[in-house]
């Protein structure tokens, strides 16, 4: 594509209701008084970052399986590996995004209702449901899968699926990490969200 072609790609992205205006909320939020501000400015950039390191692991997942599909069909000689650092990567990439995907607003909500009321209801709403749901399910989310990534570890645990057999604890902990994570930016959120309720203005 050329220069102009992204460029007006970008414009019809920017237009587009359902998409978030990333670059707007990548900005400060002046709604936020210090201290709560500095710490939700670090924890929102923690999950850039962290979102931006999954993003190059996207790469190594394309480069595995375009090189595993050119070994089988172009020599016939798959490899004993490429199976399952393929769904390792996309099980990592997928549930570790899921932090800077909550920070961005990309998680799925009942938009059918939520979109129409206040801002200060939907503040309301949301910190009833992180409150109630989200931190103590996410919660029990860490506390079982750093059980079993313990478990995993203690036995040396392999996958049975291939001959190469890799050890599985490191795929297993991407479970609570994930919990941890979430809860990280679930903290930001609801900072926001009590800030977007005490003003009653989108924050």
């Amino acid at each position: 594509m050329t220069d102009d072609e992204d460029d007006a790609l970008l414009r019809v992205l920017k237009q587009d209701e359902d998409l978030p205006d990333l670059d707007q909320m990548r900005k400060a939020v002046p709604a936020i008084p210090d201290p709560w501000r500095a710490i939700v400015m670090r924890l929102d950039r923690f999950a850039d970052l962290y979102g931006h390191v999954l993003s190059w692991l996207v790469l190594a997942l394309v480069a595995i399986v375009v090189m595993e599909a050119i070994r089988r069909y172009a020599f016939n000689s798959p490899s004993i590996w490429a199976y399952d650092l393929s769904y390792m990567l996309y099980g990592t990439i997928f549930m570790l995004g899921a932090g800077t995907t909550l920070r961005f607003g990309g998680h799925i909500r009942t938009d059918l209702f939520f979109k129409d009321w206040s801002p200060r209801t939907q503040a309301g709403v949301d910190l009833v449901f992180y409150l109630l749901l989200f931190f103590p399910g996410l919660f029990f989310f860490f506390w079982a899968g750093f059980d079993k990534a313990l478990s995993s570890y203690m036995i040396s645990e392999r996958a049975s699926a291939s001959f190469w057999r890799p050890i599985l604890w490191p795929y297993r902990a991407v479970i609570p990490a994930t919990a941890l994570l979430l809860m990280l930016q679930g903290v930001s959120e609801v900072i926001k969200a009590v800030f977007q309720f005490r003003s009653g203005e989108p924050v």
